[in-house]
């Protein structure tokens, strides 16, 4: 019987509740504590212990009879240990951590979305959290464009947009780009030289971004392929490529007949121009 004395003061508010346990810090403050000594406190009680908001709890607790302030917490079933003036409580649930609720209140809650933390103090960032868009523009990104049969047969004519212009005075560096080809079953025909150029301009006209690969590549091509390119050396006017996004096409015609999709796989930066 770990709870052997709980009695409750009725000289103000908040009233004071006084208990004496031979259990320890860390088992008092544990969720749903309260609830495990409702026998023993309905015994000693003679009935239900009615708990107020405004109680304040002095517990002597193991070892050696300790004595502190806390409060009653109704979420968890528990006690949290009542701050110093101007402090924090000394008892916080495992694996939480403090923050400012809405109320202005220093409340324990779990950390959630894309950061855990342990109780050991570890941060733990989750698989496939961190996004391109969430660093430097400075930095290496990467992105993975879908490209379907009929978008690279009509990319002659319509451009297949691969990475959305980054606005007024950047430029789009791309290191390296990979397609990927699934092979599905008819093989593509005709075409022209593909690459990956600054904005939509049709037949492959536009300044180029990677070094163009011969459409007998893709053409000659009856099983899943990759296929690599590496940066151009091109000049690049800032009038055709700042503030211009990056498009995927083709020069001479069209490509015809093929069912095959894409992945194309770009690894880029965006930097400053001013």
């Amino acid at each position: 019987m770990p709870i052997t004395a709980i009695a409750r003061n009725f000289d103000g508010d908040p009233n004071i509740v006084t208990i004496v346990t031979s259990d320890d810090l860390a088992t008092i403050t544990t969720a749903d504590y309260v609830t495990s000594q409702q026998t023993e406190i309905e015994a000693l009680q003679n009935g239900e212990f009615q708990w107020a908001d405004t109680d304040i709890v002095l517990i002597s607790y193991a070892p050696d009879f300790l004595v502190n302030f806390f409060k009653y917490d109704a979420a968890t079933a528990s006690f949290v240990a009542n701050p110093a003036a101007g402090g924090l409580s000394d008892t916080l649930a495992s694996g939480r951590i403090f923050v400012g609720s809405a109320g202005n209140v220093a409340t324990g809650v779990a950390m959630s979305g894309d950061t855990t933390i342990s109780n050991t103090g570890a941060v733990a960032i989750g698989a496939n959290k961190v996004l391109s868009s969430m660093v430097s523009p400075l930095l290496l990104k990467y992105i993975a464009v879908p490209i379907t049969a009929a978008e690279f047969n009509g990319m002659y004519d319509a451009p297949k947009l691969l990475i959305a212009a980054g606005g007024a005075d950047t430029l789009i560096v791309v290191e390296q780009m990979v397609l990927a080809m699934t092979f599905v079953s008819a093989q593509y025909a005709a075409g022209g030289v593909v690459a990956a150029q600054y904005d939509s301009t049709v037949h492959g006209a536009g300044v180029l971004i990677t070094a163009a690969e011969a459409a007998a590549d893709f053409t000659g091509a009856a099983a899943s392929t990759t296929f690599r390119s590496l940066t151009s050396t091109a000049v690049a006017p800032f009038a055709t490529s700042v503030n211009k996004g990056v498009y995927l096409s083709n020069q001479t015609a069209a490509f015809t007949t093929g069912d095959s999709t894409f992945v194309a796989h770009l690894w880029y930066r965006t930097v400053p121009t001013v």
